[in-house]
């Protein structure tokens, strides 16, 4: 066992979920890697959903794929290890953590980071996902990242104890990760880079058919159906702009609103990795290099950026007439990308 070991990882490109801050961490600038990327994440989806750990009602928005794509991504191992093997096999939670990353196995599952924050006890528990890429044991730390311990998405330090209160402290029932996905049990996951071989290559097909199912704001959830079983009032593609445009309007109007930025953010996000999606398809002679379509497509990721920095300024300072501008921003972004995305699928 060595004194100190970090895994690779690169600052993500997109950080609005855990999960996709987590993916791009590790894979960075793979050029495999690329290739299933950029032929994925084109479909945007939002339903209204409780929040698990408020109850509170949120417009939960994301790509797809969404959380499952650690487990569905080629370039990824993947490995479900519950408690009672991660108890059975090393007998404590650190242990465990330290041998998986000397074997090239990054850690990622469910904390309670009230209690990591905090070693006291406390009336309320924070379920939350998070990503460890290394340790020192001369410090007694694991390297993690993380949205709750900076003010963004970050790389840092958190104690081994404060790690190992953290995974105490949940129960299978409060797994949000585990408990939805593999009928309520507690664990983590262990994943480890698989990028040696070309397992995928960039899906014309596909990238086409899914630009199309944006456009059209088709269902694209449908086609796995057999996998489980859906929500109600999903929303698909370009009709996600309508959504946050209700949403926020709702906020705005409310007595004392509370102001949600995540789906807004996502929703930049999804515009920041079409931007780089269509600089690598013309810079690999998919469809051709066209300078005026990418300048084109930077103005909607600037309005995307400038309606969610909007939306934190309203956040902070109340300021509700602003809203007329962000709906402007919004709705800028949304007819601008309607254009450029229609001429990029009949290119396909």
């Amino acid at each position: 066992m060595a004194n100190k070991a970090v895994l690779p990882v690169k600052y993500p490109a997109i950080t609005s979920w855990q999960w996709h801050a987590t993916l791009f961490s590790i894979l960075g600038e793979d050029e495999n890697a690329k290739k299933w990327i950029y032929s994925n994440y084109i479909q945007l989806r939002c339903y209204n959903i409780a929040e698990y750990t408020t109850g509170d009602e949120i417009l939960l928005c994301d790509m797809m794929p969404g959380s499952s794509s650690l487990k569905k991504c080629p370039y990824l191992i993947f490995s479900l290890i519950t408690k009672p093997q991660i108890e059975s096999y090393c007998g404590d939670v650190i242990d465990f953590i330290v041998k998986t990353i000397d074997l090239g196995g990054y850690i990622y599952g469910a904390f309670d980071e009230a209690r990591m924050l905090c070693d006291v006890s406390v009336d309320y528990k924070f379920s939350h996902e998070l990503f460890i890429y290394g340790y020192n044991m001369d410090e007694e730390v694991f390297y993690v990242g993380d949205f709750t311990f900076k003010d963004k998405y970050s790389y840092t330090t958190v104690s081994f104890e404060a790690v190992k209160r953290g995974f105490d402290a949940l129960s299978a029932g409060e797994d949000h990760v585990f408990r939805d996905d593999y009928k309520g049990t507690r664990g983590l996951y262990v994943i480890q880079k698989n990028t040696d071989s070309k397992y995928y290559d960039i899906d014309p097909i596909l990238i086409k058919q899914t630009i199309r199912e944006y456009l059209n704001g088709e269902d694209t959830k449908d086609h796995f159906r057999m996998l489980r079983n859906r929500f109600d009032d999903t929303i698909f593609g370009v009709d996600v702009y309508d959504a946050l445009l209700k949403r926020i309007d709702k906020q705005l109007h409310e007595e004392e609103p509370d102001f949600d930025i995540r789906a807004l953010h996502i929703a930049y996000d999804h515009k920041v990795l079409m931007l780089d999606r269509l600089k690598y398809l013309m810079a690999n002679e998919v469809i051709p290099f066209d300078q005026e379509m990418l300048d084109d497509y930077a103005e909607v990721v600037e309005d995307m950026l400038a309606a969610r920095n909007l939306l934190v300024r309203i956040s902070v300072t109340n300021e509700i007439e602003a809203g007329g501008r962000l709906a402007d921003h919004i709705k800028s972004a949304r007819e601008k990308d309607i254009e450029i995305l229609t001429k990029v699928m009949n290119l396909l």
